[in-house]
């Protein structure tokens, strides 16, 4: 399924009472790749909260051919929900996604710098060492952004913050 309509027609999916529909749509959509991603945003800003997630799920599930064209949509939208849930879908693309999440710590928008923590909290160990260093930097609000991701991490996110070589 391909094309404006069936993606139309899959986005109108998400939205359906049964959970296995919704799941079956996200599943359409993913398939249908990062040519789709622009209409899924677009469902992202009129869709009510419910199917903004399975939305957003369906964008993840893309894998990383997808994440030029979400950190595209990022930097393109106004809009804070759709800004939310596109972060919140990057911590699906790990390692790659971790300097754009530690720079969206610093949004104006309180709910993306809270999406980008919570991804990179998602990404886990590999986003510590990076974590690490921008604790360490110039930037008093990033510093104090990235301390308490790293306190969110637990355990060995604290050991990070407070080890001499972040080992």
């Amino acid at each position: 399924m391909t094309g404006r309509i069936a993606i139309l027609a899959l986005k109108k999916a998400v939205g359906e009472p049964v959970l296995a529909a919704r799941r079956s749509a996200e599943e359409a959509l993913a398939e249908c790749g990062p040519d789709a991603i622009p209409e899924i945003v677009r469902a992202l800003g009129e869709a009510p909260q419910t199917m903004r997630w399975y939305l957003a799920r369906a964008i993840a599930r893309m894998g990383l051919p997808a994440f030029e064209p979400v950190i595209e949509e990022i930097r393109r939208t106004d809009n804070p929900e759709v800004r939310r849930y596109l972060t919140a879908s990057l911590a699906a693309f790990g390692e790659a996604a971790i300097p754009l999440l530690i720079r969206l710590l610093a949004d104006d928008d309180v709910a993306v710098r809270g999406a980008a923590a919570l991804a990179l909290c998602r990404i886990g160990d590999p986003a510590m060492p990076a974590l690490k260093e921008v604790s360490e930097g110039d930037d008093p609000f990033l510093r104090n952004s990235a301390g308490l991701v790293l306190f969110r991490m637990g355990e060995e996110g604290i050991m990070t913050l407070f080890s001499e070589d972040g080992e």
